[in-house]
């Protein structure tokens, strides 16, 4: 398997993003109720701050991890999911700007950690594409299984498109769920979907069981992440409704998917490091 070093930018910015999954984590994931005095906007009702945090907290692992990876070829499989992410964010940032905080040290950091990383990505990944050169077949290769690379690409579609959809159309999420959910919400929500969906078909595109194990934790952590989250307001959530089995159904398989990957690559270094060239 190739091993291309990690160039300095992208290393740097992997320490920036540290610094933003910490400032998210400990206002919506810690603090859901408190959105009003320490995040970009109030989110109402406090149980949607709440599923937002799960995403972040979910995630905080893998920017930790990217951090501390040496290959190139071992963190590509969500720089270009994270660059769709954050420039869609930034779009509904700009499409209900009057929502938001302004003056704000949070809206300042929210606002930075969306138009700053979508072309510091876009601009990392075509330079350490470059230095990779094309992408050759190799014994160390440890290429998915059909059923699982199948199971990435009919789950990340349908994510990815439900959250163009909500993009689009809002109310495809504020119109049908267990809770209020309001335009700015459930577009913001459609971005986090999309960064779910994008990831598990870049997944699939990779191919590669080791190239790919980064995301484990994430796929892991989620399910269990956004339960934990969502309990913490019970009296805020319709249980009855039919969107929560439907969330379930999504994403346990999901888990499946990111417990096969992580025991695939059992025996090996979850972060590879380069080859000795001598």
């Amino acid at each position: 398997m190739r091993s291309t070093p990690i160039g300095w930018p992208l290393r740097f910015w992997f320490l920036v993003e540290v610094f933003f999954a910490v400032s998210a984590t400990s206002t919506v994931a810690l603090r859901p109720a408190e959105t009003a005095t320490s995040f970009a906007w109030n989110i109402q009702p406090p149980v949607m701050a709440a599923l937002f945090g799960a995403f972040y907290l979910a995630l905080a692992p893998v920017v930790f991890m990217a951090m501390f990876a040496r290959r190139w070829e071992a963190v590509r499989v969500f720089v270009l999911p994270g660059m769709l992410f954050t420039f869609t964010q930034l779009v509904v940032t700009f499409l209900h700007w009057e929502r938001f905080l302004h003056g704000t040290l949070a809206f300042q950091i929210w606002f930075a950690s969306y138009l700053l990383p979508p072309g510091v990505f876009l601009g990392c990944y075509l330079w350490q594409q470059r230095r990779a050169g094309p992408e050759l077949g190799g014994p160390d290769d440890a290429p998915l299984p059909r059923w699982a690379r199948i199971a990435l690409v009919v789950l990340g579609g349908a994510l990815t498109f439900e959250a163009l959809a909500g993009l689009v159309f809002p109310a495809w999420f504020s119109g049908w769920a267990p809770w209020k959910i309001t335009p700015l919400n459930a577009r913001a929500l459609s971005g986090y979907t999309l960064l779910l969906g994008t990831m598990l078909l870049s997944m699939a595109r990779e191919n590669d069981r080791d190239r790919v194990r980064i995301l484990s934790p994430f796929l892991i952590l989620l399910l269990p992440a956004v339960a934990l989250q969502v309990r913490r307001f019970p009296e805020q959530v319709d249980w009855s409704h039919p969107r929560i089995a439907i969330v379930l159904a999504v994403l346990l398989p999901v888990t499946v998917l990111g417990l096969f990957l992580a025991r695939a690559g059992a025996g090996r270094s979850p972060i590879p490091l380069p080859r000795n060239s001598s």
